[in-house]
C-alpha cells in the first residue's frame, strides 16, 4: 500500500507527457488554425482522434492526481510533476522526431536533478 501513492504519481507524470504528444500529433494533423473560436475550428479540433485520446488521458490523469493528493503532500507531488517535461521531451524526440538541442537536454537534466532533490527529503 505504501508504494500506491508513488505509482499513482508516476502514472500522472507519464500520462501528462503522453497527453502533450497526443495533442501535438492532433494539431500536426489539423495544421495551422485560422479563426480559433469558430464552431468549425472547434469541431475540427474536438473531432480529431489524437485530441480526443489526449483529453481522455488528461481526464484520467486528473482523477488519479486527486487520489494522489489524498495520500501525499502537494509540496512533494507538484514539483515532481515537472518530470512530465522530461517525458514530453523524450517522447517528442522519439515519436515526433523533433530536434532537441544540447541546451534543452541540459535543462531536462536539471529538472531531473531538481526532482531528485525534492524527493530526497520526503
Amino acid at each position: 500500500m505504501k508504494s500506491l501513492p508513488y505509482t499513482i504519481l508516476a502514472t500522472c507524470i507519464l500520462l501528462g507527457g503522453s497527453t502533450q504528444i497526443l495533442f501535438k500529433m492532433g494539431m500536426n494533423s489539423i495544421g495551422p488554425l485560422g479563426d480559433l473560436f469558430s464552431i468549425k475550428t472547434m469541431t475540427i479540433i474536438f473531432s480529431n482522434k489524437y485530441i480526443v485520446m489526449g483529453l481522455i488521458l488528461y481526464g484520467i490523469s486528473s482523477v488519479l492526481w486527486l487520489i494522489g493528493l489524498s495520500m501525499l503532500d502537494v509540496s512533494l507531488m507538484y514539483p515532481l510533476l515537472s518530470l512530465a517535461y522530461v517525458v514530453t521531451t523524450v517522447l517528442a524526440f522519439i515519436i515526433l522526431n523533433e530536434p532537441v538541442r544540447t541546451t534543452r537536454w541540459v535543462g531536462v537534466l536539471l529538472i531531473i536533478l531538481g526532482s531528485i532533490l525534492v524527493g530526497v527529503n520526503r
